[in-house]
């Protein structure tokens, strides 16, 4: 009797998806008046694994399945006049991954629902259905000055794979990491903040243009990365022993802020940035051992999330003809970005659990081209080649993930290649990430457009190398998937 009831929820949840679908198509043309409207999509996504087993996990055998997530999201935008705004994000999300695999065991799959990290406006009723206004914010355009207030995302970088100066929002990586094909824009956490930008009339200079001033502030509303539950197929942290003890340092209630100045000079548009931010990932502190318990001790740790000041520049130009390319530069400097101490005293063959600041330098450069490789009228193919490097001062003495070792420099090679097809309903693309301590993610994509409602996104996760430290594509050989998504917009 278990197993047939088994069997019919498995039923329900492969069919599932397309009842939704379905159902929300049926209603995709209603009007919501004059000064308010709806926008939205209903998306099934499902990654099948092609790799070896997660070692993270206590798994009896390899998983088959990596994510099967159904989602309906709607955007609502009231807008009474020009001058102010209403906006929100709404997110229905069932998560049927865990119920299709016997091999995984039991994980939430929604770990951001939790009240400490301001997650107020997500409804979790279980481990794999949330509820949630993603979005919530008020808009304000006076021409000169435009305000934003309520929970949203802040975006000043730009980057591919990568974020330089786009650090100022968490990550939601719980359910398929960095492998979207939109990368951050959907696992951007957003935060309640005031955002403001102020326009500066011409000046007595007449090759400085288009001067701004922006700053923000999130008065307290701090959480950190939240990473997949231990269980779940990207889980990238082992258990810890039963004999450590967390205490969680979070941040929540401190204030983050920043501010940068913008302005244009010809063909170059380039910004001054300065953000006083907490990290998103814990380091840990060693405060001392306590006897007891089953274990006869205990040893235990501070999580904490030490506080960073980052100085930042970025730069755009467009070259002039024939070579019509975009250049952009992003850098950042933090003097105090914290780390594991790697001179602490040794405890069990490894070092006690010390943070240490060092200066680390942050830049990238990416080039983008749009270039005819296919006769016309095929449209142009979009080339996007990106340098990033990181620089550690006195590497030797800071340890990064599992206290593994961290070099002088890190250096990455992106390249990003789209070419539309068939009217522009059909587009392959490839991504290729090369760190060039010998590792790699390489994602070949194909997406393709039925009318104007339905989009079908094909793509595989490839990664793997020699360099195999934490935190480094070579240690996540184990990720590898092919991924299948059906979207219905309206």
């Amino acid at each position: 009797m278990k197993a047939k009831l088994l069997g019919q929820k498995r039923v329900w949840l492969l069919v599932f998806p397309f009842v939704f679908v379905g159902i929300v198509g049926a209603r995709a043309d209603i009007r919501l008046g004059e000064n308010f409207s709806m926008t939205g999509f209903v998306r099934h996504e499902l990654g099948v694994h092609t790799a070896s087993r997660n070692p993270n996990n206590d798994q009896d055998d390899n998983n088959s399945i990596n994510l099967s997530r159904t989602f309906f999201q709607t955007e609502w935008t009231y807008m009474p006049s020009d001058m102010l705004k209403v906006f929100a994000k709404a997110r229905l999300i069932h998560d049927q991954t865990e119920q299709l695999d016997d091999e995984l065991k039991d994980y939430d799959a929604f770990p951001l629902s939790t009240p400490r990290y301001g997650s107020n406006l997500r409804a979790n009723n279980d481990d794999d259905f949330a509820a949630e206004l993603w979005e919530l914010y008020a808009e304000v355009d006076t021409g000169d000055l435009w305000l934003r207030l309520g929970k949203q995302q802040i975006v000043w970088g730009e980057m591919i794979g990568t974020r330089i100066m786009d650090i100022i929002n968490p990550l939601d990586m719980s359910w398929n990491l960095l492998f979207e094909p939109e990368e951050f824009e959907n696992i951007r956490i957003p935060q309640w903040a005031v955002r403001a930008i102020y326009n500066v009339e011409q000046t007595a200079i007449p090759w400085l243009m288009d001067i701004s001033l922006e700053g923000f502030i999130n008065p307290g509303d701090i959480s950190p990365t939240v990473y997949p539950d231990y269980g779940a197929p990207f889980n990238l942290f082992p258990q810890f022993p039963p004999f450590l003890a967390f205490n969680d340092k979070d941040r929540r209630g401190d204030e983050e802020f920043g501010f940068r100045a913008g302005a244009r000079i010809g063909n170059f548009y380039g910004t001054l940035n300065y953000m006083h931010l907490f990290t998103d990932d814990y380091l840990l502190d060693f405060t001392g051992v306590s006897f007891g318990g089953p274990f006869g001790f205990m040893i235990n740790m501070d999580a904490e999330y030490p506080t960073l000041d980052i100085f930042g520049l970025t730069i755009n130009y467009a070259t002039p003809s024939p070579l019509n390319t975009v250049v952009t530069l992003e850098g950042t400097y933090s003097p105090n970005q914290p780390y594991q101490d790697a001179n602490a005293p040794l405890m069990m063959g490894d070092p006690i659990a010390r943070i240490k600041d060092e200066a680390t330098f942050n830049w990238a450069i990416r080039f983008d081209r749009n270039t005819f490789v296919l006769p016309r009228p095929t449209s142009a193919m979009r080339i996007q080649l990106q340098f990033s490097q990181a620089v550690v001062k006195n590497h030797e003495d800071v340890l990064g993930q599992n206290n593994s070792k961290i070099d002088s420099t890190t250096d990455t090679i992106v390249l990003m290649l789209a070419q539309p097809l068939r009217h522009d309903t059909l587009e392959p693309s490839l991504q290729v990430v090369y760190d060039l301590d010998g590792a790699y993610l390489i994602k070949p994509a194909v997406r393709y457009r039925y009318g104007n409602r339905w989009f079908f996104d094909l793509f595989g996760i490839g990664v793997g190398g020699s360099e195999d430290r934490p935190g480094r594509f070579g240690a996540m050989d184990w990720a590898d998937e092919i991924v299948g998504r059906a979207t219905f917009q309206f």
